[in-house]
């Protein structure tokens, strides 16, 4: 009898554990539970998708009904992604990645790679970091976290330099589509806010062979996080204030269906602007300005192989004068995108993706004594179609080869001319290959070639060949690459009156531009140590520049632009990061910079010869409300404004050149972040924000190389749903 009734129990107790299946996430070195650590599941057979987090004993529920993928995810550990069967119960250990080493990264090879083994050297900024640094645009992360990075905002966009390259040679990507600026080459970072960006990716130099024309200095690829909405329904509402009555409000809605997910955003971001002129009071540095930005995707999953996905994406920027400003007129900017992407799994070693993307631009002047009427100043369009195929027949090769076509047209009365032709286009056809072979274990060898037809310069071939060798600890990457980059519309075209201060004219002779990029880099991690040292030299021929002269007749400035005999750009990069004590991250970075214009032995204009950067977090997150505390600092030395100016002698009708050399201070911005998150039982989480920018109220009034208004204090509030 107790024989019987031992068995019924053991039965009973079988059934009741089979019925509540559990996943238990550990921490691997120490065992300890880890609690409140995401995990999402998808069945396999079905597409269904569900959530769930771990209680504060790393305990979570396995809610699938088929076999399923699972992906467990926290802050500080390497994600896990295995199958579950209905059912099961398991226990899982997690790895701490406090260096990020196993982030996924694709703007190096255009394929998906943890940092650790990705042979191009590439810089992240995650979604964590830019939250963590109370970041509310990239350009805020990419400041505090990357030496060499220079910018200084004006009605035109955010003028952006690294390694001593202006906009023109940086690549701007958004989710691997360029992101185009104002007509003048700037590109406006407000357009995406922090809130909807998952991580950053950044390589320095040129990457021409897998990007094309404008990667001569770096190409940044800003990866939004409209795919991490896993729950049937996900919503967030942010809200931030600061000093000039700077407000921003920011939403988000996700919804996740069996094979559709539908993900919507939206923002207005709004200042009064602020002056560090008030000997001038009818014009502002940063003038009053309003944002709006709005977003759809829709991403469909016809089948196990076959994802569909489609977005939409509007953005407007509307700047106002100042009270006392006589001006009539203000300007309104507005952004179009319109894309879609087709993603073909055709079996495990082979798939294919199709991409075709448009961004326009549109810039008007406001009439204000007539209602607001609009006219339009300038429309900018640059459309791309995109086709890759990756292929990896063994374990150690993998193979991708693409085509692209660029098609770029700019109308403008204001850049121009009232005058003569106003619509300028062109169109370049691409063809690209690369190869990524493990010659042996720990040494990696990727080889590229494109081919550009462009319609004012024809044929083009430029090559790469990168080398990575990774014995125990260290890291050794080499890299040798072409960069090419054709004159802009612009600069073949320029005709623009800039208030009668001074004449820009473009030169319809420019020729391309070409690089020769060779970079090597040194990286050792140990337990909680990593330290990187990259050592770089870019040299490129014809580069363009504006000359300035003056002109005898009219006695006004003109700036014109010329290929000027060469530029060479050399520097050293490095970056430590250790963990001295237990949750806390210390990390730090330096760059020397050294840009000569060799034509005249100057540095370009407004290169910083030392730069560095410091950032220190405190972050518990093993706690019921988790929080975090982070000090970011940035150092530069002077900006150096180096030209020369050529005027013609009255006297003697000789040409004489004036050299000017002017440097700006060195200068340090800190600014401190304080995160805290209550997670609420009704599975409301609220997230609290509060911190002070330019802690020590450091305000450049005399060469306005930077531009801020000294010290803020911000406060945000965001709800999780």
């Amino acid at each position: 009898m107790k024989k019987v009734a031992l068995l019924v129990f053991m039965l009973i107790l079988g059934k009741v554990y089979a019925n509540n299946p559990e996943i238990l996430v550990l921490d691997k070195e120490n065992k300890e539970p880890i609690p409140y650590a995401n995990i999402c599941f998808e069945e396999i057979k079905t597409q269904a998708k569900f959530h769930a987090v771990t209680t504060v004993n790393g305990i979570a529920k396995n809610p699938v009904h088929n076999q399923s993928v699972i992906a467990i995810s926290f802050v500080g550990y390497k994600t896990i992604i295995d199958t579950i069967k209905q059912d099961e119960s398991r226990k899982y250990l997690m790895e701490q990645d406090l260096f990020n080493m196993e982030q996924v990264v694709v703007t190096g090879t255009r394929t998906r790679k943890t940092l650790g083994k990705s042979p191009i050297l590439t810089k992240v900024v995650t979604g964590v970091e830019l939250q963590e640094a109370g970041a509310v645009t990239a350009l805020d992360a990419l400041e505090y976290s990357m030496p060499g990075v220079q910018f200084s905002p004006d009605g035109h966009g955010d003028n952006l330099q690294i390694q001593g390259l202006d906009n023109d040679y940086i690549l701007v990507l958004v989710n691997g589509e360029r992101m185009v600026g104002e007509t003048r080459g700037n590109v406006n970072f407000s357009r995406l806010n922090a809130e909807n960006i998952k991580q950053i990716e950044i390589v320095n130099g040129a990457s021409s062979v897998l990007y094309g024309s404008n990667a001569i200095g770096a190409v940044i690829n800003i990866i939004t996080n409209d795919n991490n909405f896993t729950k049937p329904f996900s919503a967030t509402v942010s809200s931030r204030y600061t000093k000039n009555n700077t407000l921003l409000i920011s939403s988000n809605v996700g919804i996740s269906l069996n094979k559709l997910n539908i993900h919507l955003n939206g923002f207005r971001s709004s200042t009064d602007g602020y002056d560090l002129t008030p000997e001038t009071p009818a014009s502002y540095t940063v003038d009053k300005n309003t944002d709006y930005s709005g977003k759809l995707k829709l991403s469909y999953k016809l089948n196990d192989k076959i994802t569909l996905t489609t977005q939409g994406v509007y953005f407007q920027h509307e700047l106002n004068n100042p009270k006392k400003s006589t001006k009539s007129t203000h300007n309104l900017n507005k952004n179009y995108t319109l894309g879609g992407k087709l993603s073909i799994m055709v079996n495990e070693k082979q798939s294919i993706e199709f991409r075709a993307n448009t961004d326009i631009y549109n810039s008007y002047t406001v009439y204000e004594s007539r209602n607001d009427e609009k006219e339009l100043k300038s429309d900018y369009q640059f459309s791309s179609f995109f086709l890759m195929d990756t292929y990896t027949p063994v374990n150690t090769l993998e193979i991708i080869i693409g085509t692209e076509l660029n098609l770029e047209n700019i109308y403008s009365i204001q850049l121009f001319g009232e005058t003569g032709d106003k619509d300028k286009n062109s169109y370049d056809y691409n063809a690209f290959l690369q190869l990524d072979y493990e010659l042996i274990e720990d040494i990696v060898l990727v080889g590229g070639l494109r081919y550009t037809y462009h319609t004012n310069y024809g044929n083009h071939i430029t090559p790469k060949l990168s080398l990575m060798y990774s014995p125990k600890k260290f890291k050794f990457r080499g890299n040798i690459t072409k960069g090419y980059k054709a004159p802009t519309l612009k600069e073949l075209h320029y005709n623009f009156d800039h208030s009668g201060m001074f004449m820009i004219y473009g030169n319809p002779d420019l020729k391309p531009e070409n690089a020769f990029y060779t970079s090597f880099s040194a990286e050792y991690t140990r337990n909680l140590f990593n330290i990187s040292i990259n050592a770089y030299n870019n040299s490129i021929k014809d580069k363009i520049e504006s000359v300035d002269r003056v002109n005898s007749e009219t006695d006004m400035l003109e700036k014109h632009y010329m290929n000027v005999n060469e530029a060479v750009l050399r520097g050293i990069e490095s970056y430590v990061s250790i963990s001295p004590l237990k949750n806390t991250m210390l990390k730090t970075g330096y760059a020397y910079s050294d840009t000569e214009d060799k034509s005249t032995g100057l540095q370009l204009y407004g290169n910083s010869v030392h730069t560095g950067t410091v950032a220190l977090s405190y972050k518990l997150t093993k706690i019921k409300f988790p929080l975090s505390a982070n000090i970011n600092g940035r150092i530069s030395s002077g900006r150096l404004f180096q030209y020369q100016e050529t005027e013609e002698n009255p006297d003697t009708g000789v040409e004489e050149t004036t050299i000017y050399k002017d440097k700006s201070d060195a200068y340090s911005m800190w600014k401190f972040t304080y995160n805290q998150q209550f997670k609420l039982r009704n599975k409301l989480t609220i997230q609290a924000l509060a911190g002070v920018n330019n802690i020590f109220d450091y305000v450049d009034t005399k060469d306005l190389a930077v531009i801020d208004p000294g010290r803020r204090f911000f406060f945000g509030i965001k709800f999780i749903l």
